[in-house]
């Protein structure tokens, strides 16, 4: 009888645990995509997975963030008002980690400062797709812009280089980001 009370105890706990990770999980998810949506540079940073920054430092990612959405001599990116639509992957444990998937929507209007000919449109809208996984990519002409909408997938983060909190970091197409920071086993273990 102890044994099964014991067991059944364990059990409770470990949904306990799981659904306050989640919780967590999901505040810092939607605490972030808050921060990128209104440029709250001090805020995205805040909840990037810390170890970015031994690759570039926290002044120099402030500044390429920046830069990306102020607009520089080629493009600016604006991100627009919708809903994320959050899609939770499984909380896997790997080693001392806790790691989980995120998919979401995003949209982005992306200004060219330079016209594009109108032969060029199809070629730009093609290569857009494919490089950054697009659902949809439309130009108008009007405003030099390209539309753009794709699932996107954050990479939450949560271990001893984060005290424990869920940070985050994007996952891009190659997982260059990811494959610096973390070891084959995880990337294996992640799916990608």
């Amino acid at each position: 009888m102890k044994l099964k009370l014991t067991v059944i105890v364990a059990l409770l706990f470990a949904q306990i645990t799981l659904a306050q990770d989640l919780a967590s999980l999901k505040e810092g998810a939607q605490k972030i995509y808050l921060a990128t949506a209104t440029l709250d540079y001090d805020a995205i940073l805040d909840s990037t997975y810390p170890k970015v920054f031994e690759i570039v430092s926290k002044e120099q990612m402030k500044e390429i963030l920046i830069e990306t959405f102020n607009g520089n001599e080629q493009m600016k990116i604006k991100l627009l008002n919708v809903a994320p639509n959050f899609e939770y992957g499984e909380i896997k444990k790997i080693g001392d980690q806790n790691f989980c998937l995120i998919d979401h929507n995003l949209e982005m209007e992306l200004t060219l400062t330079e016209k594009i000919e109108v032969e060029e449109i199809e070629m730009m809208t093609d290569l857009m797709k494919a490089a950054m996984e697009c659902e949809k990519v439309t130009f108008n002409q009007e405003t030099n812009s390209f539309y753009i909408k794709k699932k996107a997938t954050m990479i939450g983060i949560s271990d001893a280089a984060t005290k424990n909190q869920w940070k985050f970091i994007n996952k891009d197409k190659e997982n260059v980001l990811v494959n610096k920071l973390f070891s084959n086993k995880v990337v294996t273990a992640l799916g990608m």
